[in-house]
């Protein structure tokens, strides 16, 4: 059963909604700022990639009103679906058939920061009403159904930075299967101090910017937002008329097997996941006209990317033009690969390839074409979603113009 994407929705730190978000893309612009969610005056980096203010979004009055994952994805899932036209809110439309899906790192960890940050010795600060509602991450998917009225089947996918992508695999099984119709799918994420801590610790932060594939990079950016897509299968969107940007063509998984925060140093498992999702998807390497990477612009993934990319597309890596989002609104984690998918589909709809910005110098061990500082006007048919997480959580998707 063929599976198409008909709804997309955005919120990055470069725009709020799929058209101001991907006009930034394409312009280049860097998400980069100094953190304002808490102190960082004891560490040595100060910026992220944080979303702007939302202020002048509207959300359910029964929602909470911190400052949560949900109203990202809530967002990103309305513009969605208002742009696959699926009339879930009435209609001829069997809602058991409709599913959910959502990838997150942190879920909702920044609320039990702010309450244990106030005194983290009295026990009634690490819980309160607020948190009650949505202490188990499966909070972020049960909001959005009842919001919208999906009652079909619901994951919240926690799988490291590729658990986006592990959520729209797991949505296009769903429906390949026959268990249903369409899935709202994609991933989302905040950004909290647990995680800059861990990474800060770990020396993987890039102190101003975030370089992918430059010879000088110094670390990712952390970021935030939310990406999120309306699949379905071809029967029912054909059935209603509805517009289509991509097909999903499949997907190969793998896991390194190797080290907790290190990829495999020969890109084994990234090896494996490409391949695997040519061969779902019945393609040769000569058949995908670009890549978009994972490209976190750590020293270590780069490089093994790069080595990745080189055993997958042969003689044709250094042709294949391989970008990476990263470096304008940071790696936004859990919901990374959603938002890298939303942009992959955009690429296909437009003929227009993302930059990779802050390229500067050349790497010998980065010898790819990573599209630097400037889009690039190209039709392309069949593009490839790279998404490596720490632990070597490896997904790669393939999506196809019509």
């Amino acid at each position: 059963m063929r599976v198409v994407i008909t709804g997309l929705g955005l919120v990055t730190p470069i725009g709020v909604g799929v058209k101001e978000s991907w006009n930034s893309m394409v312009n280049g612009k860097d998400g980069a700022t100094e953190v304002t969610y808490f102190d960082t005056s004891k560490y040595r980096v100060h910026r992220a990639c944080q979303v702007r203010s939302l202020e002048s979004c509207k959300f359910p009055e029964n929602n909470i009103k911190r400052n949560t994952i949900y109203k990202y994805t809530y967002l990103a899932a309305k513009e969605a679906l208002e742009d696959s036209g699926i009339p879930i809110s009435g209609g001829d439309i069997n809602r058991e058939r409709f599913g959910i899906a959502v990838g997150t790192l942190a879920a909702e960890l920044p609320v039990f920061e702010d309450l244990l940050r106030v005194n983290h010795q009295n026990k009634a600060n690490g819980f309160d009403t607020d948190v009650a509602a949505i202490y188990p991450p499966s909070s972020i998917t049960s909001s959005l159904a009842e919001d919208f009225g999906i009652e079909g089947p619901s994951l919240i996918m926690i799988n490291a930075c590729s658990s986006g992508n592990h959520a729209i695999a797991w949505a296009y099984d769903l429906i390949q299967m026959g268990k249903a119709d369409a899935v709202l799918v994609g991933g989302g994420e905040l950004i909290p101090q647990t995680e800059f801590t861990h990474f800060h610790n770990l020396k993987s932060l890039a102190p101003e910017r975030c370089q992918p594939f430059d010879k000088n990079r110094q670390g990712l950016m952390i970021g935030e937002g939310a990406g999120m897509m309306v699949l379905e299968s071809m029967e029912f969107a054909s059935k209603r008329g509805a517009n289509i940007y991509a097909e999903m063509m499949g997907y190969g998984m793998s896991s390194d097997g190797y080290h907790m925060t290190a990829p495999h140093p020969d890109g084994d498992g990234a090896i494996r996941a490409a391949n695997l999702a040519l061969s779902a998807s019945g393609l040769s390497y000569k058949d995908v006209d670009y890549v978009n990477a994972h490209g976190t612009g750590t020293p270590l993934n780069d490089k093994m990317e790069t080595l990745a990319v080189k055993a997958v597309f042969k003689e044709r890596a250094k042709e294949i033009p391989c970008s990476s989002i990263k470096s304008m609104i940071g790696h936004t984690m859990g919901a990374a690969s959603a938002i890298e998918s939303v942009a992959c589909c955009l690429t296909i709809r437009d003929g227009v390839i993302p930059p990779t910005i802050n390229y500067e110098t050349p790497d010998p061990e980065c010898d790819i074409d990573c599209v630097p500082n400037k889009a690039r006007e190209l039709k392309v048919k069949y593009v490839m979603n790279n998404s490596f997480a720490f632990g070597g959580n490896n997904v790669a998707i393939i999506f196809g113009g019509l």
